[in-house]
């Protein structure tokens, strides 16, 4: 079907149910020229009627000459004067036609116009034709098929999370549904977002090890890498069904290291190490070299900062934007190399209170060992204020201009100022 085919019903029912009304209003006026000519014809039949029966009784000599006359002359004085009456009643008639069917052309034309100018609205076409284009192909993710890179490449991602949210409204019980939404909304960067479909999709199969993995990973994701309870449980469940189960061992073992748990760290990172090497083969890979640093760190104690290193960061903020701060919103302070992957070095996170506010960014935050602050010479600070809580800037996001700063391995202090709205 095509996508225009939903305007072109909705126009053809409209102006049909326009000129039915129309017909059934004026449908009496067309009648009235047909009514008018049957009355005349009635008339005329009621006076020949009455001339024969006048003429039966002279015959018969009930009335007598001078009063058949007098009849005769009186039903005739009546007809004439119906039959002058005509002319001015069909013209009435011909009159009363022509406006019937000015007025029938009339109503469509003022309720197409009306409709135009009062109730049009542009976005309700375009919906439909978004769902008509995207309605099918989130039918088959709710149904569990994987799509193609062909049909993925023909989909809008914003529309597709509409047409999701829509279905979900009317199928909460879908948890290839809330999958797939939380899966949309992590494509997008919306971390939070995505948080609340998992755990939907989790309350309705905590037996699924897709999503659990996928609600564990969006929750070390914006917990800086870090296990918590809830991402330790959903990995655990799924381990508890595959106790080799890699991508549950992988995030296990990181998480709880940098989390500062270490000993579920040598718990599960060793194993991971054992089933990796079964599998795979390989004893000497980039990923078993770094699963070893983190075990030999680990069984040293963990990560040391160095001493006096890091970065004092003092936040401010603009006094044209505080009225601008929204409630229970997100102060993130961070660093990044200069030169380097945008992944932050160092991240505080904190809710927003009062300003200035100062933290310290060292190595005891970084995301991974390899990706350490002390380890690049030049970084730049920045801070952001986010209303959601994601850890991914966003639009409408109050964000300082990032200072730059060579390190010096010692502790180093700097101001960021909260000035501009993200675009």
């Amino acid at each position: 079907m095509s996508a225009d085919m939903p305007v072109l019903i909705f126009v053809l029912s409209a102006l049909a149910l326009t000129v039915a009304m129309t017909l059934l209003i004026l449908l009496p006026v067309l009648r009235s020229r047909d009514a008018q000519h049957s009355l005349l014809e009635l008339n005329v039949q009621v006076f020949r009627e009455r001339l024969a029966e006048l003429e039966e009784d002279k015959t018969a000599g009930r009335v007598d000459q001078t009063t058949f006359e007098a009849l005769k002359t009186e039903l005739q004085r009546q007809l004439l004067t119906l039959q002058a009456d005509a002319p001015a009643a069909a013209a009435e008639s011909r009159l009363g036609r022509k406006g019937a069917f000015a007025f029938l052309l009339a109503i469509p034309l003022l309720a197409g116009g009306a409709y135009a100018v009062l109730a049009f609205k542009p976005e309700v076409f375009t919906w439909w034709k978004v769902q008509l284009h995207t309605g099918p192909f989130v039918d088959k993710l709710f149904a569990g098929e994987q799509p193609t890179p062909e049909d993925m490449q023909t989909q809008s991602l914003p529309d597709m999370v509409r047409v999701m949210q829509t279905r979900l409204q009317k199928h909460p019980e879908s948890t290839n549904g809330w999958f797939m939404l939380g899966m949309s909304y992590m494509q997008g960067d919306l971390a939070d977002q995505a948080l609340e479909a998992f755990d939907q999709a989790w309350r309705l199969s905590p037996e699924r090890d897709d999503v659990a993995m996928a609600y564990a990973q969006t929750l070390l994701f914006t917990r800086q890498g870090k296990l918590d309870d809830q991402s330790r449980m959903l990995l655990q469940g799924v381990l508890d069904r595959h106790p080799q189960h890699e991508g549950a061992l992988l995030l296990m073992g990181m998480g709880a290291y940098r989390a500062g748990d270490l000993k579920t760290a040598l718990t599960y990172l060793p194993v991971l190490k054992q089933v990796h090497i079964a599998r795979t083969g390989e004893t000497n890979s980039a990923a078993i070299a770094e699963v070893d640093k983190v075990i030999a760190l680990a069984r040293s104690g963990g990560e040391k900062v160095a001493t006096g290193g890091g970065v004092q960061v003092t936040v401010k903020l603009a006094d044209n934007l505080k009225a601008r701060v929204p409630a229970n919103a997100t102060l993130f302070i961070f660093a990044r190399a200069l030169n380097g992957p945008p992944m932050p070095l160092a991240v505080v996170r904190q809710p927003v209170g009062s300003f200035p506010v100062t933290a310290v960014l060292n190595d005891s935050q970084a995301m991974m060992p390899s990706m350490k602050l002390s380890a690049f010479p030049s970084v730049v600070v920045s801070a952001r204020i986010s209303a959601s809580g994601n850890p991914v800037g966003e639009k409408g996001d109050l964000e300082a201009i990032a200072v730059p700063l060579t390190q010096n391995g010692k502790m180093q202090t700097v101001d960021v100022l909260i000035n501009q709205e993200r675009p």
